[in-house]
């Protein structure tokens, strides 16, 4: 942990009335940004020891029930505070109480942020919030690889939870901003766990339906994992070049030239599906073959000298002494006992300019308007830290290579969503001309946006030093894959391969054997959303003291957070998930999905003692029943609408899994969702909900969006911007300084 970061929001004061983690992660973001926090937390809630560190840096306070406290000293505290977050019910006790407290305090400076399962105009509104009911209903269940026969996998790491959290934090700072600079005042967020998921589901969710989401080891046979001698090593090779590297590496050049496997070193415009498909799976088999003759240690040496992205996948123990993760301090030790580090850290440039004047801004539509961001990203990470800055007003502009970032080339769906709401200029930085474009550039942002290896920027002139120097005020904001410095910094990096390091693919396949999360690629939207949240609080201190910052995360600190919890508990009492069958539905009787006559559901009960479901089960449809395999039998002989209306209580919750196969992606294109959606006006937060909205393929055309930016395609307008001449300009074109589809 860096104790010398600087505390950008020391004067702000937080109230954290949550209980649900998603309000644990919100606070502890705020927190770590140097806000006083105090905590309130209830007597019987159980797995407080196993959050502490969730709570790190906060004043806990404990009580029984809000009646316990003092409504004088909670009115008193609430005047005096900046910032409440409750995720209470709207049919609650709480919630009545918590809104009656806050209206009579009466502070009209107080910033509201309310966090629920679903927004507040859903039918949903009064769900409680549980990620795996969300993760259930917005189908990704369904679509999840993983071990066993076919059917909803349970997913263990809590990515509504995370991203609900990174979101909560992010539209808060972005009010207090906001209400810095303008005379409109916003003082109410909803935030949700449906939105907190969706920073996550633009994958899936792109039309790309003939991608098999099945298989636990990944997708090419270069881009999945493969079990050695002694273990698992993970390959995440991204373009032919690297492709090659590994094909020479494993000892089968053969198949570089081997016409049959064209499509997999030379990816065409269109693929024929199940060419494709039978293609891939014969040369991962030959793949597999030769990995099980090394051990990981030998591959490792082999992969290490031959420059291909690779690791082998660890396992919690493995995790918490990987030599990155402790230079990066996400694992360090205090009072002898190991502690999770923070995940974003940001530094003060020491740089001072009065040219952050503040101008009251007489009315807005987005909290971030008349910012300005120059993105150099690739692939997911950089893309979505800048997709999120311009889904809140940042005016941000990509900077892409003469044949466009890696993405672009290969026409995949995430490119054109992840990079919605920009604007987009093509420049070739290797020319003299082309590095004065972008430097002129760099002057007149106040964000610069990065995914590059470590040095890459320095090459075209843009290291930190240069930009200080071109931009005292400029936020520079990094995004790497292990750090921007360490044993690892040398290497290729992918979300794939921080999924291993981290014990991510470990844990999710219940240490039988690893599962791979392709098109979730979870270390990459964490370390985009966390980018995102780091640069809005660097633009909060830019606005209070006029001085730049620079911003460093990284895909493994998006492990790091989004395994946190198994990792605080392994810490604690070295206990590990485990599913509850072979085929991966849950982790206990009644925190899985079953299988109805009709189609699957999900139940879920923490309680009430299994004991005493089973005994309800047993009275409600006069059997008697025992375990799990009684269960499942039952339920295959009703349709879902039956069990779900014998055994539903207030206490025992139970919905439908969407399937996002089968029913036309019915959860974000049915009318509710869509309304969700498009009202930004009260729900300023749902920053993933808008990119939902905008993605690729699936026909909705009832909202205006600005599409992703053909290369180039604003050029003209940015450079004209700079003083130079429409004849300058075209002279550009001729030389190939700057293009254009």
């Amino acid at each position: 942990m860096n104790e010398n970061d600087i505390k950008f929001l020391n004067e702000i004061k937080v109230l954290d009335f949550t209980s649900h983690y998603s309000g644990d992660l919100s606070s502890m973001f705020l927190s770590d940004f140097g806000a006083s926090v105090t905590k309130f937390v209830t007597k019987n809630k159980t797995n407080f020891q196993t959050n502490l560190f969730w709570n790190r840096n906060k004043k806990i306070i404990k009580y029984s029930n809000t009646n316990d406290l003092s409504k004088s000293e909670i009115i008193k505290l609430i005047n005096q505070s900046d910032v409440l977050i409750y995720d209470s019910q709207l049919n609650s006790n709480e919630y009545k109480s918590i809104l009656s407290n806050i209206e009579k305090a009466n502070n009209t400076n107080l910033i509201i942020c309310h966090i629920s399962a679903f927004p507040d105009n859903s039918e949903f509104k009064n769900e409680p919030m549980i990620d795996e009911l969300v993760i259930a209903r917005a189908g990704e269940m369904m679509i999840l690889p993983g071990l066993g026969k076919p059917g909803p996998k349970f997913l263990m790491h809590p990515i509504a939870s995370v991203g609900c959290g990174i979101n909560s934090a992010t539209a808060i700072i972005s009010a207090l901003i906001s209400n810095m600079i303008s005379i409109k005042q916003i003082n109410n967020i909803n935030s949700t766990l449906l939105g907190g998921l969706l920073l996550y589901a633009s994958n899936p969710y792109q039309g790309d339906k003939w991608r098999d989401f099945g298989k636990p080891y990944g997708g090419a046979p270069f881009y999945s994992n493969y079990e050695c001698a002694d273990g698992f090593i993970q390959l995440a090779c991204i373009g032919s070049k690297f492709a090659q590297n590994a094909a020479i590496a494993i000892d089968i050049p053969e198949v570089i030239i081997a016409p049959e496997f064209e499509s997999i070193f030379y990816r065409p415009v269109k693929r024929d599906k199940e060419n494709y498909i039978n293609t891939a799976s014969k040369l991962y088999d030959l793949i597999a073959i030769r990995m099980k003759n090394k051990t990981c240690s030998e591959w490792s040496k082999i992969f290490e000298d031959a420059d291909v992205p690779y690791n082998k996948i660890n396992n919690i123990e493995e995790t918490i002494n990987d030599e990155q993760i402790l230079h990066n301090k996400l694992i360090f030790k205090k009072n002898n006992k190991k502690r999770i580090g923070k995940f974003i850290n940001i530094n003060s440039n020491n740089s001072n300019s009065n040219s952050s004047k503040i101008i009251k801004r007489k009315s807005f539509t987005l909290p971030l308007e008349g910012f300005k961001s120059i993105e150099i990203t690739n692939i997911i990470a950089g893309p979505v830290a800048g997709r999120i800055l311009s889904n809140l007003g940042v005016e941000a502009v990509k900077l892409e290579p003469p044949i466009g970032e890696i993405s672009r080339p290969l026409d995949l769906g995430y490119f054109k969503n992840l990079n919605r709401n920009k604007k987009g200029i093509s420049v070739d930085a290797k020319t003299d001309q082309g590095k004065k474009i972008i430097k002129k550039l760099v002057q007149n942002v106040d964000i610069f946006l990065e995914n590059m290896r470590p040095g890459a920027a320095d090459r075209v002139g843009l290291s930190a030093k240069d930009l200080n120097k071109l931009n005292p005020t400029i936020i520079q904001t990094h995004i790497a894959a292990y750090g921007h410095d360490g044993p690892y910094v040398h290497r290729p990096g992918l979300d794939p391969i921080a999924q291993s390091i981290t014990g991510l693919q470990h844990i999710q396949g219940g240490g039988v054997k690893p599962v791979f999360l392709p098109m979730l690629a979870p270390t990459d939207f964490t370390a985009g959303g966390m980018a995102a949240l780091g640069t809005i609080v660097s633009l909060y201190n830019k606005i209070k003291n006029g001085t730049g910052s620079t911003v460093h995360t990284n895909l493994l600190a998006g492990g790091m957070l989004l395994n946190g919890k198994t990792i605080s508990n392994y810490l604690i009492n070295k206990h590990i998930p485990k599913f509850i069958n072979e085929n991966q539905n849950g982790i206990s009787d009644f925190n899985r999905a079953y299988k109805c006559k009709d189609q699957w559901i999900y139940v879920y009960c923490n309680k009430i003692p299994d004991k005493e479901i089973i005994d309800l089960i047993n009275k409600k449809f006069n059997l008697t029943i025992n375990n799990s395999s009684d269960i499942e039998k039952l339920f295959l002989s009703y349709n879902s609408s039956d069990i779900m209306r014998i055994l539903s209580t207030p206490d025992i919750y139970i919905c439908l899994v969407t399937n996002p196969k089968e029913d036309n992606y019915d959860f974000l294109v049915n009318p509710i969702t869509l309304k969700m959606i498009t009202n930004k006006d009260n729900h300023p937060s749902l920053i993933s909900l808008e990119m939902a909205h905008n993605m690729y393929d699936l026909g909705l055309k009832n909202k205006k969006v600005i599409n992703c930016p053909e290369l180039g395609e604003h050029n003209n307008k940015f450079i004209k911007q700079l003083g130079y001449t429409e004849e300058d300009i075209a002279n550009m074109y001729k030389k190939k300084i700057i293009f254009k589809n």
